[in-house]
C-alpha cells in the first residue's frame, strides 16, 4: 500500500474475494475528492482497482484480470438534499437503498425501484450494475428516473453530468453511460433523481397452473384487461406447477378494481396479498439476484422479444432441475440452476438451446463456469465504441479489469 493511499483513506485488511481472484486490501474514503485521489495514485502505481458498494452483486461480469485493491463507498453514504416539493433527490452514492427509502417514506415518496439485500444495496452499486427488477415492465426503471450523476476518476478528477431538476438536460448524455457500466470508467459519488409518490395500496393476485403453457396464456389475458400491473411473473413451482404473479399500485379503489378484474379473467388466484405482503412477494424474488455470494449455482437471463419468450420459457423448462422466472411482458427469462453433482463441460449444452431465440447472460456463476466465455454474451455492435470510451475514461485499465463485455 502506498503512503499516499494510506494517509488519504483507512485502510483494512480484510480481504476480498472476486470470483476467486483474492483482493488484499481495501480502503474506505469519506469524500469524493478522497476517492479520486485513490484512484489516481492506483493509476499511477498501474494497480488494479476493484469499486464495491454493498457487496451484493461483487460476482456480476467476468473474473477480473487482476485485483490490487479494493475501494469502498461505505462512507459516502446519506442524503445530500431532498426537495419534496420539487421531487428531487440528491444522495451519495454509497447510500444503502432501504435508507434512502425510508427518508423519502417519511413525506409520502420513493424511488419506484428494487434491489437484492435493500439494506446493504447502495444507489451507487444499483447505477453500476444497472438492476432491474420485474416492476420495470410497468414503472420507470432508475435509469428513467436519473437526472443528475457524480463520478470520481482515475485521473483524479471529478466530474458532473445531468443537475438536479428533471427538465435540465445538461450533460444527459454523458450521464447515461455510468448506468450499466459496472464501475469501468469510474466510481459514482452521487446521484440526483426525480421521485414520486408512493401508491396508497398495492395488491399481488397469484394462480396456479399445470403446466407453462397454461401459465402464459393466463399472463397473455391480464395484458390483454383494462387494469395493468406494474410486475407479471410466471414462476416455476417444486412438483411441476407454475405460478402466475400479478402486482397492481395504485388507489385502493383502483387496486381493488384490477385484482376484481384479474379474477373475472382468469379465476379465482390461490392467494391474494395486501400491502407489506405483498411487498414482501416481490422482495424476496429480487433478492435472489445477488451475485457472487452463493457457489453453487448458475444464474442466467435469456433476453428476448417479448413474442419469442415463449419458446425461450420451454427451452429452460427443459432443464432438468432449473427454477425459472419468467417476464413476458419484458422478453425476459432468468434460469436457476445448482451446478453441484453438474460438470463443467456441461455449461455451453445447457445454454445452447436458449441461445436459438435470446441473448445469454451469466448472471452468477463459480468461476469455474465462467472461464473460457464473456459471461454477457456476444460482443455487442458498439464493442469498438465502449473500449474507445473506456481508453479516454481509464487508459490505465485501473477500474475492473476484464470484466465488462469484451473483456474491457
Amino acid at each position: 500500500m502506498s503512503d499516499a493511499i494510506n494517509q488519504t483513506s483507512p485502510v483494512s485488511t480484510t480481504q476480498l474475494t472476486v470470483d476467486g481472484l483474492t483482493v488484499p486490501e481495501r480502503v474506505e474514503p469519506a469524500t469524493p475528492a478522497e476517492l479520486a485521489d485513490v484512484l489516481a495514485e492506483a493509476a499511477k502505481q498501474g494497480r488494479a482497482l476493484i469499486p464495491v458498494g454493498g457487496g451484493t452483486r461483487l460476482g456480476l461480469g467476468n473474473p477480473p484480470e487482476r485485483a490490487d485493491l479494493a475501494v469502498s463507498t461505505r462512507r459516502l453514504s446519506g442524503i445530500i438534499a431532498h426537495e419534496p416539493a420539487d421531487l428531487t433527490l440528491s444522495v451519495e452514492g454509497g447510500t444503502p437503498l432501504a435508507e434512502l427509502q425510508a427518508a423519502l417514506g417519511e413525506q409520502g415518496q420513493w424511488l419506484p425501484i428494487e434491489g437484492p439485500l435493500p439494506a446493504e444495496t447502495t444507489i451507487g452499486g444499483l447505477i453500476a450494475t444497472a438492476f432491474t427488477s420485474s416492476r420495470k415492465f410497468g414503472s420507470d426503471g432508475l435509469r428513467d428516473l436519473l437526472v443528475g450523476i457524480s463520478v470520481a476518476h482515475p485521473t483524479g478528477a471529478v466530474t458532473k453530468a445531468g443537475g438536479t431538476v428533471v427538465k435540465n438536460v445538461t450533460g444527459f448524455d454523458m450521464m447515461r453511460l455510468y448506468h450499466g457500466s459496472l464501475g469501468t470508467l469510474g466510481v459514482i459519488v452521487s446521484a440526483n433523481f426525480k421521485v414520486l409518490p408512493r401508491p396508497r395500496a398495492e395488491a399481488t393476485w397469484q394462480g396456479s397452473f399445470a403446466t407453462l403453457d397454461a401459465a402464459l396464456t393466463a399472463a397473455t389475458k391480464l395484458l390483454a384487461i383494462r387494469g395493468r400491473p406494474v410486475a407479471l411473473d410466471v414462476l416455476s413451482e417444486p412438483g411441476g406447477s407454475w405460478s402466475l404473479l400479478a402486482r397492481y399500485e395504485g388507489r385502493e379503489v383502483t387496486v381493488k378494481l384490477m385484482l376484481d378484474e384479474a379474477t373475472a379473467a382468469i379465476g379465482s388466484p390461490v392467494s391474494r396479498k395486501e400491502g407489506p405482503e405483498s411487498a414482501a412477494v416481490w422482495q424476496a424474488l429480487v433478492d435472489r439476484y445477488t451475485a457472487g455470494r452463493e457457489a453453487d449455482r448458475l444464474m442466467i437471463r435469456a433476453a428476448c422479444r417479448p413474442r419469442e419468450t415463449p419458446a425461450v420459457a420451454k427451452a429452460a423448462a427443459a432443464i432438468p432441475g432449473a427454477s425459472i422466472q419468467v417476464s413476458p411482458g419484458m422478453g425476459r427469462v432468468d434460469i436457476t440452476l445448482p451446478v453441484a453433482g453438474r460438470s463443467v463441460e456441461e455449461r455451453d449444452a445447457i445454454l445452447a438451446p436458449l441461445e436459438a431465440d435470446a441473448a445469454v447472460s451469466i448472471y452468477d456463476a463459480p468461476p469455474a463456469w465462467k472461464a473460457g466465455r464473456d459471461v454477457w454474451g456476444p460482443a455487442p455492435e458498439t464493442l469498438d465504441v465502449m473500449r474507445a470510451l473506456k481508453n479516454e475514461f481509464d487508459p490505465t485499465r485501473t477500474l475492473n479489469p476484464g470484466r465488462f463485455a469484451g473483456s474491457i
